[in-house]
């Protein structure tokens, strides 16, 4: 494989699944450009993705005038194609106002970069969300003729709307996904015609090394979106129902997002101000450091009612492979990462009291989230390396035959 175009939403992030994959392509010698459907204003990213930058371009705003110069030119070169295509997705988000949304709105980003891979001799397009990514890598593949190829995560891309996505994985390469109980879903979803695979993103295991040095008193962590699906108002309840038993740990929320207000209001009406404290955005070094220190993270997700829930968060799989136990509750994909009793501990969502207590036990045997820890931390090496996790994913984009034979059975 000579070249790739990814499409994608937002590009960098702070997050580093979607930019490892794009730095290790560009490091194996790939021509690869990233297509960035939303604007980088007022976002933030890990230095590390500096590097990246050069390799992205923005084109996702619906009053570009080369996306519409674009549309234009392929209306007249290929109306015949563009136009049903781009039907189909219109019809089938007929019931879902987010998905029309989408659809109509990304037509022009989705002919301008069709005429950037067309200008670049890009090899193949893979979008890197199932959503409108997909669909728009969808378009791009119809328009030039280059394969395409998806990745899906979690609750934004497969379960707030599956307009289209049927579809999607019918005319794909292949999909691969995060989580095996989506790779399950999207191959029912999909039919015999759809070839799914499921890659674990992963981590970089030089970086997240596993050496402790675990603090005396209980230090609690947690790190992602301040957002309502990580259910991180359950944890802060959780530690207000344990200091009226007595037990004061501290609870550190790496990340920023819409709920920190709501969140800090409600660690002071509890009476934890003193307890509870929000770091916001840290570079990955310093989350390494943290991971060191902490006695175990805490990832209360539950899904909401759009659809909205997480994977497996890479924060979860970054923490087992420091060697932190993780409590979370079974929502999402959290039960292919933890294993209760082993690597931590499972609860339902949305149940303050069942995390107290299960966080309370947890807590009375250092010596056992020692051990948890542990195996967490084997068990990130055996499932979760992120470079042998990509050298999967190269092989499903170059089109080996291993990975033909792989695509459509058992993950």
């Amino acid at each position: 494989m000579r070249s790739v175009a990814v499409v994608t939403t937002a590009f960098p992030t702070a997050a580093f699944f979607v930019e490892a994959d794009v730095k290790r392509l560009h490091e194996r010698g790939v021509k690869v450009r990233v297509f960035a459907l939303r604007s980088p204003r007022g976002r933030s990213w890990q230095p590390d993705h500096a590097s990246l930058l050069p390799l992205t371009r923005w084109v996702g705003s619906p009053f570009h005038p080369a996306a519409w110069i674009a549309l234009l030119g392929w209306l007249v070169r290929k109306p015949h194609v563009l136009v049903p295509e781009w039907l189909k997705q219109v019809w089938a988000s007929r019931r879902s106002r987010y998905a029309l949304a989408g659809h109509v709105g990304y037509l022009p980003a989705a002919a301008r970069i069709a005429s950037l891979v067309e200008q670049g001799d890009f090899e193949c397009v893979h979008a890197a969300w199932a959503h409108f990514p997909g669909s728009v890598a969808y378009l791009v593949s119809r328009l030039t003729g280059r394969r395409f190829s998806m990745s899906a995560h979690a609750g934004s891309d497969l379960y707030r709307t599956q307009a289209f996505l049927a579809e999607k994985l019918r005319a794909a390469r292949f999909t691969s996904a995060c989580v095996r109980r989506n790779a399950e879903m999207l191959r029912e979803l999909g039919g015999p015609e759809a070839r799914v695979e499921c890659v674990y993103h992963g981590v970089d295991l030089r970086r997240f090394h596993g050496a402790r040095r675990r603090e005396g008193e209980p230090l609690l962590i947690t790190v992602g979106r301040l957002s309502p699906a990580k259910g991180y108002d359950v944890a802060i309840r959780a530690l207000a129902l344990l200091a009226a038993r007595g037990s004061r740990p501290r609870l550190t929320l790496v990340g920023d997002g819409p709920e920190r207000t709501r969140l800090e209001a409600l660690a002071a009406e509890s009476g934890l101000g003193d307890q509870v404290s929000f770091a916001g955005e840290l570079p990955q070094g310093e989350l390494v450091d943290l991971y060191a220190r902490a006695w175990m993270l805490l990832a209360p997700s539950r899904v909401l009612s759009n659809g909205r829930r997480d994977g497996i968060p890479n924060v979860v799989v970054e923490a087992m492979a420091m060697g932190l136990p993780v409590l979370g509750t079974h929502a999402g994909g959290l039960d292919e990462g933890v294993t209760p009793g082993e690597t931590g501990g499972l609860v339902p969502p949305d149940d303050p009291q069942a995390f107290a207590d299960q966080l309370e036990r947890l807590l009375a045997d250092p010596a056992g989230l020692d051990r948890m820890g542990e195996r967490a931390r084997q068990r990130a090496h055996g499932e979760f390396d992120a470079g042998r996790n990509f050298e999967r994913l190269y092989e499903l984009l170059e089109g080996a035959p291993a990975a033909e034979r792989r695509m459509g059975g058992a993950a």
